[in-house]
């Protein structure tokens, strides 16, 4: 979201609504948005979100492509 690769991506768009209503992507999005947005909030005044054990890590959690995109076909599979 925070590039907004799917801004011209019908695919992209196609493929949520083949699992989710028009209003569970609007929350999606809600949520997705929020998030990046505390980000970017939390990191501008240098507030760590993460505990100690991830801080020691460089402070960033690591998922490759892959592992978000299996992530997220486990989620639909719930659905």
């Amino acid at each position: 979201m925070t590039w907004n690769k799917a801004r011209y991506d019908d695919d992209a768009f196609a493929q949520l609504a083949k699992h989710f209503d028009s209003t569970e992507i609007v929350e999606l999005t809600t949520v997705a948005a929020f998030r990046g947005l505390m980000n970017r909030f939390m990191d501008s005044l240098h507030i760590e979100l993460e505990g100690p054990e991830l801080q020691a890590r460089g402070g960033r959690a690591g998922a490759s492509r892959e592992d978000l995109h299996a992530y997220v076909e486990k989620l639909v599979d719930l659905v």
